[in-house]
């Protein structure tokens, strides 16, 4: 069994759209601006391609409790015993979240790393 980590900014992608360069900080204005959330779209994407595929049952997915990926791997019928928690994030969720999960991902084992969000996220990821 694979284990990949998965992460999802959920608010990644709003502030582009209405001319805020990013959302860090500014998820409320970009929402008041009528931006909505991008990243969870397009990791449902992903989770929907991948789904069929017979390889995909041999993925242990180590994620985020909530909007940052456990929420995501229910909605598209990826049963609970496919993936393990490994953090809880705040709410609203922060930059530093993405860091203590993709932290929390390798010391639990995960030889890949899936995150859905902006150039900030990536960044987060990297760190």
């Amino acid at each position: 069994m694979k284990r990949v980590g998965f992460v999802v900014n959920p608010i990644a992608g709003m502030g582009g759209r209405v001319g805020l360069k990013g959302t860090d900080g500014r998820a409320a204005e970009a929402i008041a601006r009528g931006a909505s959330p991008v990243s969870p779209d397009r990791a449902r994407e992903m989770l929907r391609a991948l789904r069929p595929l017979k390889s995909a049952a041999e993925i242990r997915w180590v994620t985020c409790k909530g909007p940052m990926g456990a929420d995501l791997l229910a909605a598209e019928d990826f049963p609970p015993s496919s993936h393990e928690i490994a953090t809880e994030p705040s709410v609203p969720t922060t930059p530093k979240d993405t860091k203590i999960a993709c932290r929390e991902f390798e010391k639990r084992g995960a030889e890949l790393i899936v995150f859905c969000g902006g150039d900030g996220t990536c960044r987060d990821v990297v760190d």
